[in-house]
């Protein structure tokens, strides 16, 4: 028997977020300890950290058990006493060989099961995280950046092992060109900077209330601003060239357009302390999969080795079987699992389409609400290899303002798909490569253009904006593809004006599915928490005993992390949380 998801959704603790004023909140992590935080995580303009005070946290812990959970230390540090079974390993089938589903089989792994398999629907680890040879070095196609440091379980890994560097000035000092030529002073786009760094200090508790998307909030409080401008330095023009661009770079962060994203939304997401912007060097960022995997030169997976299968896209998971099982079929049925537990990790974009035809029977309603509610987006790079630097040595990159007329002369040529590429940036480790972000509902007709197309739009910005200077023509050129990926989808979620709407978050998405076992072993114990996150007391007597029911689907990855979504240390917390879940289910005290 299925146990109805909306019983958890009754005893779920309702963690009322008191309204904090974030500009009274110290930084102490800052490049200048004395400026204040802001609600926000607009880091490629501003060197700023959000950071909640320790009596906040304190409070979170005690009530939502989410972040207790997807915390780094307590993930990686709860259940350290190995695993006592008195029956057969059980079989557990992870989905995906992302940064979730491999966290989650090494921290199973380390706990003590053994019989663990992972399908994998590419023909690589890393889902969302890619790497590749390209030019003098590597390229990241997807996640590039370790973003902060401080409750960073990736960070807190690998940071003895001097494998991380700051990105440096790159995302922080560069030019803003206008259409006609112009380049705007420091003084002005530092001025510019300012303005929006004063509308996100100042309202800060405005976007926690406000009722619509972050677009409409910036647009309304930038009107105001420039409404009011006495500074003739600044033109009006100028200014909400500067907006548009920024709202652009910000849809980067989230993967979808600004007023798609819940002002109010904002807030869910988390930053770490800390730099955010670290690198790789010239290891890329699977070199942390490989350490996470223990990979040596005779076990290219490490402890992973045999537990990996590739090219098994999952068609059908069925579950609640009379048995108490659940069978997993791959690759148009070609292949067929039996397990007593399946970790799903795929992206929310995979979800969302499959939503009907994955899972036997239905979903119930809730986790359908979540999946549909919560939002999902793409963002596209486009890599040009050059014979050579043309570029200046201290020239980091550039951004593009549209004046209005020369947007409207674009919107009618081929070229139009370029206006929502927003800037050129130098790639550490890479002399001869500009790296180009895409935004918007161009990306995926970027991805499905021909590469000659691509190039050509790619130089008509470059020679426009950088018409000073004689540019060659590129050797080579990489663009991602996420958003027609069949296994992606997209690139990651963010929290949408329909998560507000249907009052959906990451918490109903993290929920696992419970069945009740067909028969009690009796040498199985009770735990009275052994597969729920809250706490007992809320919970009604028949639900918490383990012999009686079992988690048979667990939900991992970044689109489940209450407040590290649309990251990969949100995914590697969501991997653990749920390898956690397992082991309290069967560890017997």
């Amino acid at each position: 028997m299925v146990l109805e998801e909306n019983i958890f959704i009754r005893i779920q603790i309702k963690v009322k977020i008191k309204k904090t004023n974030f500009s009274q909140q110290k930084c102490k992590t800052s490049a200048n300890p004395n400026k204040m935080c802001f609600c926000s995580f607009f880091h490629k303009y501003f060197r700023k950290s959000k950071r909640k005070s320790k009596s906040r946290i304190s409070r979170l812990i005690a009530n939502d058990s989410a972040f207790s959970i997807e915390s780094s230390l307590v993930a990686a540090k709860s259940s350290l006493m190995p695993i006592r079974m008195t029956y057969d390993d059980p079989r557990i089938i992870i989905i995906g060989a992302g940064a979730a589903g491999l966290s989650c089989a090494t921290k199973l792994m380390e706990f003590g099961f053994e019989n663990i398999s992972i399908l994998e629907a590419e023909n690589r680890i890393g889902g969302r995280i890619h790497t590749q040879q390209f030019g003098d070095n590597v390229i990241d196609f997807g996640a590039q950046w370790v973003h902060g440091q401080e409750g960073n379980v990736v960070y807190e890994m690998v940071q003895q092992n001097d494998c991380l560097e700051t990105t440096g000035e790159i995302y922080y000092t560069f030019e803003c060109i206008r259409s006609n030529g112009e380049v705007l002073t420091k003084e002005t786009t530092n001025r510019l900077k300012e303005m929006l760094r004063n509308i996100l200090e100042n309202h800060a508790e405005d976007m926690f209330s406000f009722k619509g998307s972050f677009g409409d909030f910036l647009s309304e409080r930038f009107q105001e601003v420039v409404g009011s401008l006495s500074d003739s330095k600044i033109n009006e023009e100028v200014a909400w060239e500067f907006l548009e661009n920024f709202k652009k770079i910000e849809s980067s962060e989230t993967a979808s357009g600004m007023d798609e994203v819940s002002a109010k939304g904002i807030h869910d997401y988390w930053q770490c302390p800390g730099d955010y912007l670290l690198n790789w060097k010239d290891k890329g960022y699977v070199r942390f999969l490989h350490m996470l995997m223990g990979s040596n030169e005779e076990y290219h997976f490490g402890q992973l080795e045999e537990r990996l299968k590739f090219n098994c896209p999952v068609d059908q998971i069925q579950w609640n079987l009379d048995n108490g099982k659940a069978i997993v079929r791959c690759a148009n049925g070609l292949y067929e699992y039996e397990a007593d537990h399946v970790v799903i990790t795929v992206s929310l974009g995979v979800l969302k389409e499959k939503l009907e035809s994955m899972f036997h029977p239905p979903l119930p309603l809730q986790k359908k609400l979540a999946i549909v509610g919560l939002g999902y987006g793409s963002v596209g790079k486009i890599f040009l290899e050059f014979p050579n630097r043309f570029w200046p040595e201290n020239w980091y990159g550039f951004t593009m303002l549209w004046l209005k007329k020369d947007l409207e002369d674009l919107q009618r040529t081929p070229y139009e798909w370029v206006e929502e590429i927003f800037g050129f940036y130098c790639v550490n480790y890479q002399p001869r490569i500009l790296l180009a972000w895409i935004v918007g509902s161009y990306v995926l007709k970027l991805e499905n253009m021909p590469e000659d197309q691509v190039i050509a739009g790619c130089m008509y910005l470059l020679r426009r904006f950088l018409w000073q200077w004689e540019i060659p023509e590129p050797l080579n050129i990489q663009v991602s593809h996420w958003q027609s990926n069949p296994n992606f989808l997209g690139a990651y979620s963010f929290r949408s004006m329909l998560s507000e709407q249907l009052n959906v978050s990451a918490m109903q998405l993290s929920q696992p599915l419970i069945i009740r076992m067909p028969e009690i072993p009796s040498h199985q114990s009770c735990s009275s928490n052994s597969i729920f996150s809250h706490s007992s007391k809320n919970k009604p007597a028949a639900t918490m005993c383990s012999k009686n029911f079992k988690p048979i689907l667990l939900f991992a990855g970044e689109a489940t992390s209450m407040h590290h979504f649309s990251t990969v240390h949100g995914a590697v917390e969501s991997g653990y949380r749920e390898a956690n879940r397992l082991v309290n289910y069967y560890n017997k005290e």
